[in-house]
Order: C-alpha cells, then structure tokens, then sequence
C-alpha cells in the first residue's frame, strides 16, 4: 500500500527509502547518550544503579525509535522535516548531558526534555500533515505521549522512590502503546496494515546503524578499561582479548546473518508496520545488552 500523496512523504513508488545524511548526523546524538549510559552504569554498579540506567535507556531507545519511524515515512531531505531533526538534535544533546544526574537535581530538565521531543515532533507533524489521513494516527500517538509526559514529569519533581516509579510507568506506557495500536477513546487505534506501510530496508539499515553505535562503544570500553591498568599481566591482556573476540563473533552474528534476514522478512509480508515494531521490541533488548 502507498500512502496518498504528500510534499514532505517519500515517493515509495519511485525510490527505494535510503539513510541520509541528517539522519547519520542525528544519530551522533545518541552516540553521546549511550556514552553518557555505560558511564553511568559504571559509577553505579548496584542493582538499583541497573534499574535507573535501564529507564534511562528505554527513554532514549524511544526517542530514537519514533524518529526514524518518521523518517522511514517522512524525507528528511526536505527542509521541514530536516529542521525537525536538527531541533530534535539540540534538545537531545541536552538530555544527553543530564544523563548522569537525572535521578537527582537534573531529573526535571531530562524529563521536559524527552516530552518536548517526542510530543513537538508530534504536533509538528500533525500540523504539517493536516488533513491527510495518516494524520489521525499521529493524533493517537501524541495521546499517548501526555498521559507518559504525566509521569515523566511528575516522577521528576516528587524524586526519590516516586521518582523511579513513576518513570517506570512512562518507560511502560511509551513501550506498550504501539503495540495496541496507540488505542485510545474516541481516537480509536491504528492499523498497522494501513497506516503503518514502512520500507523495511530503511528501518533494519536504522537499527543497524545503532547496533554499530552499541558496539563501538564496547570497543571503547575495553580500550579505555585497558589504558586504565597499570600493570599488563597475561591475565589482563586475555581479558581484553576476549571482550574483543566476544563483540566480533556478535558483530558477525548480527550483520553476517540476523539483519538481512529480517530486513527481508520485513520487505516480503503483507503487514510491515506491525513485523517492524516486533524488529524494533527486539532491538532495544539486544543494544541495551551491548
């Protein structure tokens, strides 16, 4: 199914949906983030310091995973939606940064942030789609994105105990919500079949890229836990070369094998949208494992 045309949507008919540039530009945000997330879980190696980065991590996955659906829909070569990405970007970095302190005296910044983004992405796109009927589905996910943006940052302000609470609730709320459709009263709920018509190869080359991202900073990791050492026993050096054998022989997996698979599977079936969210479900598990 092709969508009824529009200025901003990428001509399914005639061109293959390829990364562009902005989008590689866009994605050095979360390169920051996901620096900003193994080092947080560095200096807090408890299980409660494993819970917090986890939301952190569904928070960014997130904000990532709904901007390449937009892009996968959306050119981002035009220069509104280049604009929005770029926007998304600043706002982003600053997120990014408050990281480290976000279940303390900087929760509130990265909370307004993360709604800023995902609900103005939203409303920018409901404005510019106007009547065009995928805009309704649009209007459903930005119902969601409020009652997350409750918790978000409401967990903010009350901090503590309340604070990691509520932000797993929003962290479920954002998850969950496509998985039914973003169904809501009145608004009722997408259908994948129709309005979620994505071009699978542009999403599994998305997801690629972030697993790239993933294990990079693996690589990083044991280069700088290496640097750190003083003293290079045998012990240490096997150390390193394991960590650096066990993120090859994953690479391989992944990219020699999995990614294509399912960049296959996603192109042939008669519903990509809903097999494309399933592919996305997955990843956040396997690049928060890295």
């Amino acid at each position: 199914m092709f969508y009824s045309p529009h200025p901003l949507l990428r001509k399914r008919e005639t061109e293959t949906a390829t990364v562009s540039y902005s989008e590689l530009l866009f994605d050095l945000i979360y390169v920051f983030s996901v620096t900003q997330l193994s080092h947080y879980l560095l200096h807090n190696l408890t299980w409660e310091g494993l819970l917090k980065e986890t939301i952190l991590w569904f928070a960014v996955w997130m904000l990532w995973q709904h901007t390449i659906w937009v892009t996968n829909w959306f050119n981002p070569d035009t220069r509104p939606i280049r604009i929005l990405l770029f926007i998304s970007m600043l706002v982003g970095l600053v997120m990014a940064a408050a990281i480290p302190y976000a279940f303390t005296y900087r929760g509130l910044i990265f909370a307004i942030c993360y709604v800023l983004i995902q609900a103005g992405r939203t409303l920018y796109i409901i404005g510019v789609l106007g009547d065009h009927h995928l805009a309704a589905n649009f209007k459903r996910i930005m119902g969601w994105f409020c009652i997350s943006a409750v918790f978000w940052v409401t967990g903010a302000i009350l901090q503590g105990e309340w604070q990691i609470l509520l932000w797993i609730i929003a962290a479920i709320c954002d998850y969950t919500a496509p998985m039914h459709g973003f169904a809501l009263p009145r608004l009722g709920r997408s259908d994948s079949s129709k309005e979620w018509t994505i071009e699978g190869h542009h999403l599994v080359e998305r997801c690629q890229l972030f697993v790239i991202i993933a294990f990079g900073e693996t690589l990083l990791m044991t280069g700088a836990s290496l640097s750190e050492v003083e003293e290079w026993t045998p012990l240490v050096i096997i150390s390193a070369v394991i960590s650096f054998i066990g993120s090859l022989a994953m690479w391989w997996v992944y990219f020699d094998v999995s990614s294509e698979a399912g960049s296959r599977k996603i192109q042939e079936v008669k519903n990509p949208g809903k097999l494309g969210l399933i592919y996305n479900a997955i990843h956040i598990v396997l690049v928060g494992a890295l």
